[in-house]
């Protein structure tokens, strides 16, 4: 009887195995993620969607696809957790004049343009993409792994209050939503109670995370840097909400006084941060939190700041300048105490600045080594990620490494990016292979 069970169980382990669609990647020199050097000549076996199993003398099961690669580099799908995939156009186009299916096909653009950069994970922090994110993972258009936040909560006057100056406040008007907030681009809320409700609306549309503005911002006109933004009660209100869906809160942020007020109400992200003291930094240190800092602003022309522009309008450059004179002392306080750093690059505008994101790989570089930036960009992004908890929609394998069982997100590089990130930062030329879900989105290797 137990002979029979187990002839029983290999023919039905034969057949499964046989079911699945093989990849076997040979000839590669493999980082895993993690490691601090390369794994020379190892074979890659894949099946489906995820990694069955790496090294050196891995055999291809029957009718297996063999991919030669050459010698080159295999490492894991990059990460952006900082992006607006919806946001390829200005404020006032968005809200005023295009229409919002025209907006869609941008974002799904915008979304393709993330993954043939070598994205195969994003974080999206606000804007309306949950219809995208459910048009990738079924297949219908190309793009990266889709963690979406749903729209901005912000206060009346915060970040995410995008109304012109002669747009009057619904609730003081007793007036209509704006159709583009209707979307869900925005909840311009104030109070415990509407916080609740914009955070669990967000929730219910499938937010993996909540995006809350607890601070001034560059792109908004009519609250300064400095301010600071939603009471602790009402930032408690967001992360307490969240908590109940087992996820976690971001906030925009750059001024100490309102990250304190935020990493004391419980959030555990804080996006931007440039101009944040030592005193911030440690109780970063402190909560186990994570920031996330752009560098790669320190170096872009006028035009990515105002789009068609050589210069940059007086009033906009006082909120600018502060910030980019900041970054270097962050970045340094980052390092000083080990906190978590994630990689982020908020590139966004017209469509094709998303490749501003691989500027952020270079720039860092001033503080990190190439490897703790690919790190960062992969594995410690995917700790970040994991925040979502039993809400994050992608379970079934591990991101941001190469291992049994990790997602079959895959580059092929010519060169060797952790000696020279600049072999990540021209994609065209170097960038061989793109496998996302194990599927291939690019080969550009010889054949044989």
């Amino acid at each position: 009887m137990k002979k029979s069970f187990i002839v029983l169980f290999l023919l039905c382990f034969g057949t499964v195995l046989c079911a699945q669609n093989h990849t076997l990647i040979d000839n590669v020199n493999v980082w895993d993620g993690t490691s601090d050097r390369l794994q020379k000549n190892v074979r890659v076996l894949i099946a489906d969607n995820l990694i069955l199993n790496l090294g050196e003398n891995l055999t291809a099961p029957e009718g297996a696809v063999v991919i030669d690669g050459k010698g080159h580099t295999l490492i894991p799908g990059l990460s952006d957790v900082h992006v607006h995939l919806s946001a390829t156009m200005s404020d006032k186009e968005t809200r005023n004049e295009a229409h919002w299916m025209y907006t869609s096909i941008r974002t799904a653009k915008a979304a393709e343009n993330f993954l043939m950069l070598g994205f195969t994970t994003v974080r999206d922090l606000g804007g309306p993409v949950f219809g995208i994110k459910r048009a990738v993972d079924e297949g219908l258009i190309p793009g990266p792994r889709i963690y979406p936040s749903g729209a901005y909560i912000s206060q009346t006057s915060g970040h995410g209050d995008f109304r012109s100056a002669n747009e009057p406040s619904v609730e003081l008007s007793g007036g209509q939503m704006h159709p583009a907030d209707v979307l869900g681009w925005s909840f311009v809320v104030d109070g415990v109670p509407e916080v609740l409700k914009a955070a669990r609306e967000n929730l219910r549309q499938g937010a993996t995370q909540l995006k809350v503005m607890a601070g001034g911002g560059i792109a908004s006109d009519f609250d300064p840097i400095h301010s600071v933004q939603f009471t602790a009660e009402e930032l408690e209100a967001a992360v307490q909400a969240a908590a109940d869906w087992d996820t976690y809160v971001a906030v925009h942020i750059y001024e100490s006084k309102g990250a304190i007020r935020a990493l004391n109400a419980g959030v555990k992200c804080l996006d931007h941060g440039h101009l944040l003291n030592e005193e911030t930094i440690k109780l970063i240190k402190e909560k186990d939190a994570w920031l996330v800092p752009q560098a790669f602003w320190t170096e872009t022309p006028a035009s990515f700041w105002v789009p068609g522009q050589d210069k940059i309008p007086e009033a906009l450059n006082k909120k600018i300048q502060p910030v980019l004179e900041g970054t270097d002392t962050v970045f340094k306080l980052a390092r000083k105490y080990d906190i978590n750093v994630a990689f982020g690059s908020d590139a966004y505008g017209d469509l094709g600045y998303e490749s501003y994101a691989l500027k952020e790989f270079t720039t860092r570089t001033k503080w990190y080594s190439p490897l703790d930036i690919l790190k960062q960009a992969t594995s410690e992004n995917a700790r970040l990620l994991s925040l979502s908890g039993k809400i994050n929609p992608y379970m079934e394998g591990k991101l941001g490494v190469i291992a049994a069982g990790a997602y079959a997100d895959l580059l092929i590089y010519e060169g060797n990016p952790l000696e020279d990130l600049e072999i990540i930062a021209h994609p065209k030329k170097n960038l061989k292979l793109i496998m996302k879900d194990g599927k291939i989105y690019k080969n550009e290797l010889p054949k044989n």
